[in-house]
């Protein structure tokens, strides 16, 4: 190997270094904060030396995992979901598969698998992907747009749109839900250019309109609601990076209600791009910290695949289901690590049910693949807080935890005591806990 190349090696390895350590020292800054907690007798008084301990029960942080219709009573796929994710993206939202027939959404399937089975599990957070879309492909179940639709002209069409997001967003308003309100704009034809082909890439001005009006109407139906657009090709430099950046600026000197940036995490080449933490942390401040606005990585996802090389600059080779997990911990440590990144959706549980065969965290039996492994290694003991003590002679508790709720533990003169908390981003963190 050439000194030239060598050289070149080492910077790029400096720099790798540069960028993981400050991921990881935002990981401490961002991702945690002190929290004091203050044990009180039943009269009043500190209670001190009292056995203590707080073990985290989730995070704030979004990590989550795609679920489709055929997921809801899938008792494989429903445990493995909550082994691991806080976040669900809802799919098939696109409206030819959510509104099949004219009038019937299907809204009561979703709706009891949110209140029924994931509120009651933990899950609190989900992703509404997605109201616009301007693909067009297949028959039901697999089209993004209704047939009957089409037997409207384009003005009732543009209507009809309009009604339909404003009846989803007025329908899930007591869901905590991130609206994902238009799907890759800059690499779609405009909303009702039918004639056009479906990856026809629209003129900035063309596109920017029904853009603006969608998210508007999103608005209209419930101003609490958090609006995003999302988008592929865009982590990258390039024209797709640059045209999605003028989207968002457009859309913001306008004043138009946007409340988060949407990037999927897998494209160039499907999976097989592997991105360095400089390429990541890039994207997250070009959209993130210079906008001021939340990113969702909302499509995550790396092959494992032997047969296919790893593309980019950063490394060579080919996949495996090893380096697969060790490109997803680099991914996630990247974007966690950075203020800017609100959530994260890997895009595929299991290789028996995702887009590309081998990008699932789950072999197609369910079991763990590496991939797996590691993120269960961040997410559940990393990036988990468990801490234990005694109270001092004031009958204060110290300790320093991930954003997310907690259960609190006591024994005090015999007795077992347990009381929930909540660590806030930004909110004083001090609880007096009584011993009665």
């Amino acid at each position: 190997m050439s000194l030239t190349v060598l050289l070149s090696l080492a910077g790029s390895m400096v720099a790798m270094v540069t960028v993981l350590e400050k991921a990881e020292r935002g990981i401490q800054e961002y991702r945690q904060g002190e929290a004091t907690i203050t044990l009180l007798e039943a009269d009043g008084r500190p209670a001190a030396g009292v056995k203590i301990a707080v073990i985290q029960q989730s995070h704030d942080f979004l990590f989550g995992c795609i679920v489709r219709p055929r997921h809801y009573n899938d008792e494989r796929y429903r445990q493995r979901l909550k082994e691991l994710f806080n976040f669900v993206e809802l799919l098939e939202f696109n409206w030819g598969q959510y509104e099949p027939d004219e009038d019937r959404p299907l809204l009561e399937e979703r709706r009891r698998f949110i209140f029924d089975w994931c509120i009651p599990n933990g899950i609190e957070h989900f992703y509404g992907h997605m109201l616009v879309w301007s693909r067009q492909y297949g028959e039901y179940p697999k089209t993004a747009l209704p047939l009957w639709l089409f037997r409207y002209d384009r003005a009732t069409q543009y209507e009809l749109l309009k009604r339909r997001i404003q009846r989803e967003v007025r329908a899930y308003r007591d869901v905590n839900i991130v609206w994902d309100v238009v799907n890759e704009a800059v690499h779609c034809r405009r909303w009702g250019d039918w004639e056009k082909p479906d990856n026809f890439e629209e003129p900035l001005d063309v596109m920017v309109g029904y853009v603006a009006d969608a998210l508007r109407w999103a608005h209209e139906a419930n101003p609490e609601a958090r609006l995003l657009i999302n988008d592929y090709g865009v982590i990258v430099r390039g024209k797709y990076r640059d045209r999605y950046l003028q989207l968002v600026q457009t859309l913001l000197k306008a004043g138009v209600p946007l409340h988060a940036v949407g990037i999927q995490a897998h494209e160039p080449f499907k999976g097989a791009y592997w991105y360095s933490p400089e390429e990541i942390w890039e994207a997250c401040e070009v959209f993130g910290s210079q906008m001021g606005l939340p990113i969702y990585f909302t499509e995550f996802w790396y092959v494992s695949d032997p047969h296919v090389p790893i593309r980019g600059n950063y490394r060579e080779g080919m996949w495996n289901p090893e380096r697969q997990a060790e490109a997803i911990e680099e991914f996630y440590r990247v974007a966690f690590g950075h203020p800017s990144v609100a959530g994260i959706v890997y895009f595929g549980l299991a290789d028996n049910d995702v887009v590309r065969p081998t990008i699932g965290l789950l072999d197609e039996n369910f079991q763990p693949k590496p991939a797996w492994q590691r993120l269960h290694h961040l997410l559940k003991e990393e990036w988990w807080t468990r801490f234990s003590g005694t109270t001092s002679s004031q009958g204060l508790f110290h300790f320093r935890g991930f954003f997310g709720r907690y259960r609190v533990e006591a024994e005090h003169g015999g007795q077992r005591y347990t009381w929930s908390i909540h660590l806030e981003k930004g909110k004083p963190n001090h609880w007096k806990l009584l011993l009665q």
